[in-house]
């Protein structure tokens, strides 16, 4: 019985120490390290804010710098690069002043933003001798238009009338007479010829074989002689040399027409050869000549002969 009793009292001292224990208040932090961390936090924010604006400042500066710049680019040009002055080189039969009012440019316009290729295309179109038109741009306000012009080479004469073509086969030109230093070509229809057109190869076969004969007159130094040519029967074409030779050539066949200029180029050479006279080229092996062409007798040069 008294062990009970004093089990009883043991097991009430232990329930009391241990509800004693677990309402002990706990330990508190004081009040000076909690304002310090709260400090410490709130600096650290201040200065996150303050990156962000700098950042946000410098991306604005960047933005208003490029925005900046591209106006410059967009108005510069505009501001500054305007047309004062237009002067024309090269060596052309038009006048300057005629060239630079077809341009259509004026004073004040803005040298970036003419077409200059347009302007070079018209300025060849409504000047049929012009072969190449160059327009450049001289800082801060000169257009430069260098230009030359092409060369005469044939005058194709029917009825009075004579169109000038250069060797590209171009009508530069309608005359009333045929143009100075050019062959004379006779034979050949003018119809459908407009200046500033080029012939049709395929459909003007007469000139582009005239065209080629001179083509390589031109290369063995000869074009400059050759005064007229005629044309009219394409069997039997005919070319006065230097007023001094008329020379037979036969048909203009592509393929042996070299063979005759340089058959041609060494008989001149002849030191048999009288100072005018007809000079028969129709036979591709052999060459004759007489003092006129109604004379029978010819005296005949063998190509052979010539190579030795």
């Amino acid at each position: 019985m008294r062990d009970s009793r004093r089990n009883s009292r043991n097991t009430q001292r232990r329930s009391s120490r241990t509800t004693s224990s677990s309402t002990q208040p706990s330990r508190r932090v004081p009040q000076s390290e909690s304002g310090m961390q709260r400090t410490g936090a709130r600096s650290r924010r201040a200065i996150r804010e303050r990156q962000r604006k700098k950042q946000r400042r410098r991306m604005l500066s960047r933005i208003c710098i490029a925005v900046l710049v591209l106006l410059a680019i967009i108005f510069a040009p505009t501001i500054f690069f305007q047309v004062s002055t237009v002067d024309v080189s090269g060596d052309t039969r038009y006048k300057s002043e005629e060239l630079i009012k077809s341009t259509g440019v004026k004073e004040g316009d803005n040298m970036f933003f003419l077409d200059t290729k347009q302007i070079a295309e018209d300025l060849k179109k409504d000047y049929p001798y012009l072969d190449t038109v160059k327009l450049h741009r001289k800082m801060p306000s000169t257009l430069q238009i260098e230009v030359t012009d092409r060369t005469e080479a044939l005058s194709l004469e029917q009825k009075g009338k004579y169109f000038i073509l250069d060797l590209t086969g171009k009508v530069l030109e309608e005359k009333k007479s045929a143009a100075k230093g050019t062959a004379t070509v006779t034979g050949i229809s003018t119809k459908g010829l407009e200046v500033g057109t080029t012939i049709d190869a395929d459909k003007q076969d007469k000139i582009a074989s005239v065209i080629k004969l001179l083509e390589l007159a031109d290369s063995y130094g000869m074009k400059a002689h050759i005064k007229t040519i005629d044309v009219e029967k394409a069997y039997d074409v005919r070319i006065t040399y230097d007023k001094q030779y008329t020379i037979l050539l036969g048909a203009l066949e592509e393929s042996n027409l070299e063979h005759k200029i340089q058959f041609l180029k060494a008989i001149l050479k002849e030191p048999s050869l009288p100072e005018t006279g007809v000079i028969d080229l129709t036979d591709e092996k052999e060459a004759r000549y007489r003092p006129t062409e109604d004379t029978t007798e010819d005296v005949v040069v063998d190509e052979k002969a010539l190579e030795q």
